[in-house]
């Protein structure tokens, strides 16, 4: 079976031909915006020719061959983060409350994450983004460090390995499953060419063992909800089927109707994500709910607080600190995360080398800019480029936050007007 003939199974011919035409084409280009760290105003006045989306608040489609929105400092500030506008519908369809405790089970590079925290900042959520993959895990972890999260816990774990170690833990589950990736063809040529059946249902075996794990560690009144960046229904409508046959207190919730949205007759509820008719890669979306009454019932974690002295230096209040080889971390989670294996067990505040605390690039994306030392352009090209500054203010030999445009950039530790740059390495323009 060829994938023309895969996707007949539920599409007629000329949507078929409709959906080919269109994976020729150029793919898009979108992005989700910070307004913590820049309002839609300005960001529209730096790039003038950005797309609003139809529907999704702070979202925009942009012209790559225009601005190279990668390569920018704001991109590596957090400002922005790039995902396609397809998968920003995941976030935009889970029910979450304040406080809610989330599984992003196959996290990385981590868009589902920050577009639902990006989306739901009143909400003090929090997240374990996890992901199989260690290479992938640190990718996640250095996005989530952009955006200056303190609420993720980036984790790299088989869950299949521990999840019963989690019963009934999570408010919500997002479980974007790994598949065939027919929505990757116009952004990766070997997709199309790698494409087979036997592909597809050995995708499908997995899925279907992560959803059965899902609905083991997803609390009562939770909500679920699947993805995939595939276009066959043995990997989409075949596993949620599966789901709802096999756990009786499973059921689909009716997603809202678009016209830009495709629905099958095999599972009308859930939705289809096509090029040809919605202006992003493509997706399939399900969202599940678990019935019965919700629980508050959850372990504590017990990880004290030592370094109380640097938390009151930076006005910080958090409940738990985790120290792993000098370098420490803060959150606040009520979960046991001892048996996860942490990439990035909340915010890294900093690291003690000799017993000088020395603060992090993340801890300086999660401040706010009002305390920081502003850069004027000259400075911050400087800045970004590695270089030290010479600033004669009258403060106090320190460590400081830098900004420019409010838009805070790393520390620089300030001895006698001198300040040595801190500024990540890797990032250096």
């Amino acid at each position: 079976m060829n994938f023309e003939e895969n996707l007949s199974q539920y599409l007629d011919s000329e949507f078929i031909n409709e959906l080919l035409l269109a994976q020729e084409k150029e793919r898009t280009n979108s992005l989700i915006l910070n307004t913590q760290k820049m309002s839609k105003d300005k960001f529209k006045e730096l790039y003038p020719n950005i797309k609003e989306h139809p529907f999704l608040e702070n979202v925009f489609y942009y012209d790559k061959k225009e601005y190279e929105l990668g390569k920018s400092y704001l991109f590596d500030n957090g400002v922005y983060y790039l995902i396609d506008a397809s998968s920003l519908l995941v976030s935009y369809y889970l029910p979450t409350k304040s406080d809610d405790l989330v599984l992003d089970l196959c996290s990385a590079p981590g868009g589902k994450t920050i577009s639902l925290l990006l989306s739901n900042q009143d909400k003090n959520l929090k997240v374990i983004a996890n992901d199989l993959s260690h290479q992938r895990s640190l990718e996640l972890s250095k996005n989530i460090e952009r955006q200056g999260f303190s609420n993720v816990v980036v984790t790299n774990n088989d869950f299949s390995k521990i999840y019963k170690n989690y019963e009934a833990k999570f408010n919500a589950i997002i479980l974007d499953a790994p598949c065939s990736g027919s929505a990757m063809f116009r952004k990766n040529s070997l997709a199309k060419s790698d494409w087979n059946l036997n592909k597809v249902l050995k995708q499908q075996m997995i899925q279907k063992e992560l959803i059965e794990m899902a609905h083991f560690m997803l609390k009562e009144d939770g909500y679920l909800i699947y993805s995939t960046c595939s276009f066959s229904k043995e990997e989409n409508e075949d596993v949620i089927l599966h789901a709802l046959n096999k756990f009786d207190d499973f059921e689909i919730v009716n997603l809202e109707d678009k016209s830009c949205y495709y629905r099958s007759k095999i599972l009308p509820e859930a939705i289809h994500l096509f090029p040809n008719l919605y202006e992003g890669e493509g997706q399939f979306i399900a969202l599940l709910h678990k019935k019965g009454l919700a629980s508050t019932t959850s372990n504590k974690s017990k990880n004290k607080i030592v370094h109380k002295d640097l938390l009151n230096k930076f006005n910080l209040q958090f409940e738990n600190e985790i120290n792993i080889n000098k370098e420490i971390y803060l959150n606040n989670f009520i979960l046991d995360i001892s048996k996860l294996n942490l990439i990035r067990p909340g915010l890294h505040f900093g690291s003690l080398e000799k017993n000088i605390f020395i603060p992090s690039f993340h801890l300086a994306h999660y401040l706010d800019s009002k305390n920081s030392i502003s850069l004027t352009e000259e400075e911050f090209k400087k800045y970004i480029h590695g270089e030290e500054l010479n600033k004669p203010l009258k403060i106090k030999n320190d460590f400081y936050v830098v900004s420019y445009n409010n838009i805070n950039l790393g520390f620089v530790k300030f001895v006698n007007g001198r300040m040595k740059n801190y500024y990540p390495k890797g990032l250096r323009h």
